[in-house]
């Protein structure tokens, strides 16, 4: 009760005051009574006050527990928002990354074709200046070899982040696969015994029917194997075409399948290629990737399930999927879902 009211000394200051008047009023009520003998009156009195003080006391306790209730709700809702906004800036801050990183690298790219053009213009003008060319294209050899070894370094950070993430996302993976699991055997069992329960039910319910039936039965039976062998006939035949408009209908359905599917796989193989920038060393390479999208075609994720055993080649893959994006996706909706999840290999020219 302390820790309450020191949370809210508004509540302790009125509980002090008001603890102070009313013995105040006690005091000054009792000495301004008449000195005569007491009629058996005055202790019930007193006693009544104070029942009044304790039931005053279990409000204000009430009171404060309450109000402290309506702050941690209040915190837990604050807490909630807070995590939802630093979840949605941290997605932003990653974007954002990514683009600089694509920004930079594109800057880096363009300063080396640069510097090798310039080397060559000042080989070609200043050909009786072999030495201090040379001196300065060692110089330039060496900070081309510190550069790329920074860069390697941070590639290898890079990739032990990734598998860091990749590690975690499975274990949560892993865990809620668990919890699936674990629902889906407790639903399992409860409609197992429901099932039971059913059968029951249904096994005293046929069980009384057929009694009924077998009495009425004998009576109807030839009656009714004539008409069952016509309707049996008519059935069959009825069964007979309904095959075969099935069959044709399912056929015709896998058809346009297989062209609508194609033809949207040709489709992303020409949007990825078509934003792909093609490293130096790598023709004839392919690797094949996994691709999580959303329902409009949006690049979710990225991954390298069979590496083409060039990382370059690899990273400029996955690089492409994500410029790419948004990726072809079928118009039936039926279809779109298998594009949820899709696994393509990425054979550039073929």
């Amino acid at each position: 009760m302390w820790s309450v009211l020191r949370r809210n000394p508004v509540a302790l200051l009125l509980a002090i005051l008001l603890h102070v008047g009313l013995v105040v009023f006690l005091v000054f009520e009792i000495d301004w009574r008449d000195e005569v003998e007491p009629i058996g009156g005055d202790v019930k009195v007193v006693q009544a006050r104070l029942i009044d003080v304790a039931r005053i006391e279990a409000d204000e306790r009430q009171q404060a527990q309450a109000e402290e209730q309506r702050r941690q709700a209040e915190l837990v809702r604050q807490q909630a928002s807070e995590r939802k906004r630093q979840a949605e800036a941290e997605q932003r801050r990653k974007a954002d990354e990514e683009r600089q990183r694509q920004a930079e690298a594109e800057q880096q790219r363009k300063a080396e074709e640069e510097r090798k053009r310039q080397a060559e213009a000042e080989q070609q003008r200043k050909a009786d200046e072999e030495r201090q060319r040379e001196a300065e294209r060692q110089r330039k050899v060496e900070d081309e070899r510190k550069r790329q070894a920074e860069a390697e370094r941070q590639r290898k950070a890079e990739e032990v982040r990734k598998t860091e993430v990749e590690k975690q996302r499975k274990a949560e993976e892993a865990r809620k696969a668990e919890e699936e699991r674990k629902r889906k055997a407790e639903a399992e069992k409860q409609r197992k015994a429901e099932e039971a329960r059913k059968a029951e039910a249904e096994k005293q319910r046929k069980a009384e029917e057929e009694r009924k039936r077998k009495a009425e039965a004998e009576k109807q039976r030839k009656a009714e194997e004539a008409r069952k062998r016509r309707e049996e006939a008519a059935a069959r035949a009825r069964a007979d075409q309904a095959a075969r408009e099935a069959e044709l209908a399912a056929q015709f359905e896998a058809e346009q399948d297989v062209s609508e599917l194609a033809r949207v796989v040709g489709q992303i193989q020409a949007k990825v290629e078509r934003n792909w920038l093609r490293p130096p060393g790598t023709a004839g390479l392919k690797c094949t990737l996994r691709v999580r999208l959303g329902t409009t075609g949006s690049v979710l994720l990225v991954s390298v399930v069979e590496s083409s055993g060039n990382p370059a080649f690899d990273r400029s893959v996955a690089a492409a999927v994500q410029k790419a994006d948004p990726l072809p996706m079928p118009q039936s909706e039926r279809l779109r879902a298998r594009f949820r999840d899709l696994t393509f290999i990425f054979d550039p020219g073929n």
